[in-house]
């Protein structure tokens, strides 16, 4: 025996390099052997009555060249792989860093490499042995010519932790399916063995799909980013694999991905940028690695989203047998992607009341047929209410309940389906406030302030999402109370405060929003006077809208706060002197005075419904939402039926007239 070999770092660092589950050491060492270009490994494990007794990872490789062996042996880091990337005969290589041969120590306490190289001349073979209870020395015998010609490394593990002794054929089997399915079936010609068994990733697999993700900026470089995903047909662990932008994975992402649990899958999220993680160390801090926890958060959602759609994609045959029996609530093609987000949800659902009560698939056909149309419509139009069905309908134990809950939640479709009502809704609101307030007939019913302001007074979005309603049909006064009140100020209004021609002020809406946390003293207030569409905006109207407003100027009460004012006359059309006035406005924005914390705006409703749907247009477009003139009058009709009396003409007459 050579003189030993002594490591050349410290004990508590080999200590926890070494430290590694069973099935990520023997990892290691099979990548130990494809990376030394074996073509076939095997191994095997020895097993007696009295349980596990060693561990053998035998290769046909290039094997451990006898001069390089106190190198490798005596550093961690001194790995032949560190600056080539590429094995001789053209692979990608696994590991770089020289710590997978500590990495045995994690499974036995003695460990054996016995091993065979070609010097140029002769075939030579010599053994290498260590201990787990001294990590930093190695036991090198010298080499021998080898009685035969072929080369490779033996790695036996002898005295395995009793922690270990569960590790079983079947066991590896799976696992090395995952781990190595890339590998494997990127290099045809090599073959893994675990006791005479051949691991063969295909014939598990049962469906395999890759999904681009966005890609990382890291020191300046753009870095691509792919998800693979594999379900298999063997039962396995389900994980995400962190690996190099060929597959090879460096380690398990630790946290268990909920709603995922009725698949047997292995994800691998792909990059180099992974792989320079690796190398500076900091890759083991998972999605607490800044660059790494935005592709890790996006590589779960798309995880989730797909497997949402592989459970409808698996459940077509019941979804296509609800459709000849006629009673699948909806028609053949998605009438646009809010209906889509609504149909997978109630698939989801559906299924799981399939699965969860068996009754259901052998009751009647129209109780059947009742019970969807009615899911439908919870699903539409309450998603909220979804609750409902998980607790109370299905009955789903608490583990389901959640993982249902996750499901649906992390497809954000009912989020998708209650936004995509309030848009839906809004752009109803303004079509059918729209024809009430330019359609010749009924324009002339409509009352100013027992329906125009009633209904605004339910919308005041309409004039901006940041205000809110503060003061309904009040006077001047007690809009400046609620200012106070909001201001929290002790300030005292003895005597009402009055217009500048001294009559008491009744404005129609006051709005109110806070200009944000780093200066909550101070607000902002929208006070709106509305105007029947048949009186146009002219003098009396725009001396009534400054007399507010020069009443809060004037009163020294209010003079040193920190407020703005926003005064608005708004109604379908300007006459002459209110246009001559707005041409002093350079801005065209409609204002006719600014100054002192306070602004007067003439508004037309043309203009401001503009704006509404300027602002609903692009969110309109992605949900593919079609709103025409009888849907926005059918909308208020049911909505605000008590304010639209004897103006929003009914479907029936209308179609009468025609």
């Amino acid at each position: 025996m050579e003189d030993l070999i002594k490591v050349e770092v410290k004990k508590d660092h080999l200590d926890k390099v070494s430290r590694a589950p069973v099935l990520s050491a023997l990892t290691e060492l099979v990548w130990n052997a494809f990376d030394a270009d074996a073509d076939l490994v095997q191994v095997t494990i020895d097993r007696t009555d009295f349980g596990l007794q060693a561990v053998h990872i035998k290769d046909d490789g290039i094997g451990i060249v006898h001069k390089d062996s106190k190198k490798l042996f005596s550093s961690l880091g001194g790995s032949w792989k560190g600056q080539k990337g590429i094995s001789p005969k053209g692979r990608f290589l696994h590991g770089k860093e020289g710590q997978g041969r500590f990495k045995s120590f994690a499974i036995g306490r003695t460990v054996e490499w016995n091993t065979s190289f070609f010097d140029g001349e002769n075939t030579l073979s010599y053994t290498m042995k260590g201990k787990a209870d001294n990590k930093g020395i190695f036991y090198p015998t010298s080499p021998k010519i080898s009685g035969n010609q072929s080369t490779g490394t033996t790695v036996s593990i002898y005295e395995p932790h009793k922690e270990f002794t569960s590790i079983n054929k079947e066991r590896l089997l799976e696992h090395f399916s995952s781990v190595f399915a890339i590998y494997l079936s990127q290099y045809k010609s090599i073959k893994l063995y675990v006791d005479g068994d051949l691991v063969d990733p295909e014939s598990q697999i049962k469906h395999k799909t890759n999904l681009p993700l966005d890609d990382v900026l890291y020191d300046n470089i753009d870095y691509p980013y792919e998800l693979q995903i594999i379900e298999w047909n063997c039962n396995t662990t389900n994980e995400v694999l962190l690996c190099n932008s060929n597959g090879f994975p460096f380690l398990p992402y630790e946290k268990t991905i909920r709603g995922t649990g009725d698949f047997s899958y292995t994800a691998y999220l792909k990059s180099e940028h992974i792989s320079k993680l690796n190398t500076v160390g900091t890759l083991g801090l998972g999605d607490l690695e800044p660059s790494l926890s935005k592709p890790i958060d996006a590589a779960i959602s798309v995880l989730k989203n797909h497997f949402m759609s592989r459970r409808i994609e698996l459940s077509a045959d019941k979804i296509r047998k609800w459709k000849n029996e006629n009673i699948y609530p909806y028609s053949s093609l998605a009438n646009g992607p809010i209906e889509e987000a609504e149909r997978q949800v109630f698939d989801i659902l559906a299924l799981n009341i399939s699965e969860q009560i068996p009754e259901f698939d052998r009751s009647d056909i129209k109780l059947k047929k009742f019970q969807f149309r009615l899911l439908k419509q919870i699903v539409g139009s309450k998603p909220d209410d979804l609750h409902i069905i998980l607790t109370e309908v299905l009955n789903l134990t608490k583990v389901k309940q959640s993982e249902l809950a996750e499901l649906l939640k992390e497809a954000s479709l009912s989020s998708i389906i209650s936004a995509s009502k309030v848009v839906s809704d809004r752009l109803k609101f303004v079509t059918g406030l729209e024809e009430m307030l330019f359609h010749p007939e009924k324009k002339k019913v409509l009352k100013e302030r027992t329906q125009l302001h009633k209904i605004l007074a339910e919308n005041t979005w309409v004039f901006g999402d940041e205000f809110s309603l503060t003061v309904n049909d009040q006077s001047l006064s007690e809009v400046l109370k609620v200012h106070l009140n909001k201001k929290r100020l002790d300030i005292q209004l003895d005597k009402p405060v009055k217009r500048v021609d001294g009559r008491v002020g009744i404005v129609d809406l006051m709005l109110t929003r806070s200009i944000g946390k780093n200066h909550s003293d101070e607000r902002e207030h929208l006070v709106v006077e509305l105007k029947a569409p048949k009186v146009k905006i002219g003098q009396d109207e725009i001396n009534q809208i400054e007399s507010y407003a020069f009443a809060v100027a004037e009163d020294e009460r209010f003079k040193h706060l920190k407020t703005k004012w926003n005064f608005w006359v708004i109604s379908n059309d300007l006459d002459a002197y209110a246009k001559r006035r707005l041409k002093q406005d350079n801005k065209g924005k409609g204002i006719i005075y600014d100054a002192d914390g306070i602004t007067i705006w003439v508004k037309t409703w043309g203009e401001l419904i503009q704006e509404c749907k300027h602002r609903l247009e692009f969110v309109r477009e992605q949900l593919d939402i079609n709103i025409d003139n009888s849907d926005g009058l059918k909308y208020l009709q049911e909505s605000y039926s008590e304010y639209t009396k004897d103006v929003v003409l009914t479907h029936e007459s209308e179609e009468a007239e025609v």
